[in-house]
């Protein structure tokens, strides 16, 4: 449900407040609601008689042919085995593109001047390391603790290069490789729930609107349209793109002309969107109530009783019309008024003299 409310809200115009916060948010309340079943007095019990009997039918039972274990225990021993090798093959796609990052060209004298204007421009310094790589199309930024703005090895005019690098600079203060981490690293843990994937839908789409919202609105209509013609010039130059690593943030991507119509009716309007304050109390209001939701229903199975015995041959006995009776030999008997008695070993007369069935034990000497 929150992550259907995520998937929503980001369809709105709350899109580009789409951030850390909200992922951390996910994740808070994902995890309370996991680690917490709890059952308030309030709490509506809905029993199920169909459907999840059924399923704890199946998760407890153990298919001989296969295996003595469950078949709960063995879904786990699948989840677990599908979460490692997806981790695995992320984390080297990660050191891959770390490593060519680390690999490629440093910036000259030039560039490294440009970033550092932009430092002073937005207020704000981060560590960002600059390379220049030859087999790219599109700048991107990658890193999450060791941060990388690669460019491709191509001229750009002053101008384009200021713009450029200010986007990628932007992405890094709205922590957006961090975003799209926390995003894969979500999936990989659920990747058997189909809803999880929604997380990943539009992502790349919406953290470069919120880019660009940031962007466009330290800008005046004249620089706005200097930005979005540094954008056009390189995706001209990059008509050939090739794919950019999956843990970074790509000025643009091959496959982006609807998106790239978005984003630059989205700069060139610059509509007026709620404040950052806003938007983070209407996601934590809609996390908060999500969450109680789901503590005001329960759903539980339902077993249907055991079927009645047949009173034919049942034999209802108290102490009004029935006794302990110990004979000469030392064995006991239950005796019940029309029937013949019963044979009780020590065991059974004691159960019945402690849940108060019987008061005392008749002596007899047959």
């Amino acid at each position: 449900m929150l992550i259907i409310v995520i998937y929503l809200v980001r369809r709105t115009r709350f899109r580009p407040h789409f951030g850390v916060l909200t992922m951390v948010l996910l994740y808070l309340f994902c995890a309370a609601r996991l680690l917490l079943p709890l059952e308030f007095p309030h709490t509506v019990i809905v029993s199920d008689s169909v459907v999840y009997p059924r399923i704890y039918s199946f998760l407890t039972r153990k298919p001989e042919l296969v295996t003595h274990l469950p078949v709960g225990l063995l879904l786990c021993a699948i989840w677990l085995f599908g979460t490692v090798f997806l981790l695995i093959r992320y984390a080297l796609q990660y050191r891959k593109a770390i490593r060519a990052a680390r690999q490629a060209r440093p910036w000259d004298s030039r560039t490294a001047s440009l970033l550092s204007e932009i430092r002073r421009q937005t207020g704000r310094t981060i560590k960002v390391r600059g390379r220049t790589a030859a087999n790219i199309e599109s700048a991107f930024g990658v890193g999450v603790l060791r941060r990388y703005i690669i460019l491709p090895d191509k001229t750009y005019t002053d101008a384009e290069l200021h713009y450029i690098l200010l986007h990628e600079y932007t992405h890094f203060l709205n922590h957006d490789t961090a975003v799209k981490l926390l995003v894969t690293l979500y999936c990989i843990i659920f990747w058997w729930n189909p809803v999880v994937y929604l997380l990943q839908k539009d992502l790349e789409q919406t953290l470069e609107l919120k880019c660009d919202r940031a962007i466009a609105q330290t800008l005046n209509a004249q620089e706005r349209t200097a930005y979005l013609r540094a954008i056009l010039s390189a995706m001209k130059q990059g008509c050939t793109q090739q794919p950019v690593p999956q843990p970074s943030t790509a000025l643009f991507r091959a496959e982006a002309d609807k998106a790239m119509r978005e984003r630059f009716t989205a700069v060139l309007a610059c509509a007026e969107q709620p404040n950052g304050r806003t938007a983070s109390a209407v996601l934590i209001g809609s996390f908060a109530v999500l969450l109680a939701l789901s503590y005001a229903v329960l759903p539980q199975p339902a077993f249907e009783p055991p079927a009645e015995p047949d009173s034919s041959s049942t034999v209802y006995f108290n102490d009004e019309n029935a006794y302990l009776k110990q004979s000469a030999d030392g064995r006991y008997w239950l005796c019940i008024d029309g029937h013949k008695p019963y044979a009780l070993t020590e065991g059974d007369v004691q159960f019945y003299l402690e849940h108060s069935v019987f008061k005392y034990i008749r002596e007899t000497e047959q």
